[in-house]
């Protein structure tokens, strides 16, 4: 009697155990199956171009938009990695629409228009690694986690640079 309890709660418990494990599979394909989810996985080696903008009395900036800026409620979230052959920043835009214009007291962060499209951005100073010299050059790399409407590799001169990433990102709606 003891032994076909034991074999019984035996039977039940690899019932449970394969019904959970069938579950968490079952789960997992439908994350990966979303309908209309994108993805992105690039890797790329780009030369920087001049900024679609320039700031008054400046040269355009080098930049090399390696995502581009989207401004239909979705963003991306996503990793980076990547190596330049000169020092450079990095840039994560965001679309700038300010619920209440911004006054003198609070002030009102950097913009810019691009293709029609206000945007702001966040600054990346601290994720890039510029102490690198290769030979006498100093060049720059880094990896990061970004969540925006665009990502932008940048040179505040126009002095021209190349850029190898690999961008893994997701894009999603915005949920306000």
């Amino acid at each position: 009697m003891l032994i076909t309890i034991i074999l019984l709660a035996a039977g039940v418990a690899f019932s449970i155990a394969a019904a959970s494990s069938s579950n968490i599979r079952m789960q997992s394909q439908a994350t990966a199956q979303q309908p209309n989810e994108e993805i992105y996985r690039i890797q790329e080696t780009a030369k920087s171009s001049a900024a679609p903008v320039a700031h008054t009395g400046n040269l355009p900036h080098a930049v090399v938009f390696a995502l581009p800026i989207r401004d239909d409620g979705k963003i991306y979230t996503g990793q980076v990695t990547f190596t330049a052959s000169k020092p450079i920043e990095v840039e994560v835009i965001h679309i700038y629409k300010p619920d209440q214009p911004p006054d003198e007291v609070h002030g009102e962060p950097p913009t810019a228009v691009i293709n029609g499209t206000t945007i702001t951005y966040s600054h990346l100073t601290g994720i890039v690694d510029n102490n690198i010299i290769i030979g006498d050059v100093p060049t720059a790399s880094g990896t990061f986690e970004f969540t925006g409407s665009g990502l932008v590799f940048h040179k505040r001169s126009s002095e021209p640079f190349t850029v190898t990433y690999t961008i893994d990102a997701a894009v999603g709606a915005l949920t306000q």
